[in-house]
């Protein structure tokens, strides 16, 4: 079986090959396969989203989170 470091390796040997006219190509390919930035914009877009809640809000979901969540179990195992 093929581990992900060899698959690396494979595909830095292809790239090394590739005309030079056809980096540009590549690169504008690879770089639609990273996900990871527009997950952590997505993820950024919540910040400050409860700046604005009243503290007894937010410590009358903190004090009832434990509960909640153990409710919320319960009616996923049914």
């Amino acid at each position: 079986m093929i581990n992900d470091t060899q698959i690396r390796n494979r595909l830095l040997r292809k790239i090394l090959r590739i005309p030079i006219d056809k980096l540009k190509e590549i690169d504008n390919f690879v770089s639609k396969l990273e996900v990871p930035s527009d997950q952590k914009e997505k993820n950024l877009s919540f910040a400050g989203s409860w700046s604005d809640l009243d503290n007894s809000v937010f410590e009358a979901f903190t004090d009832n989170l434990v509960h909640n969540r153990q409710k919320n179990k319960r009616r996923i195992d049914e």
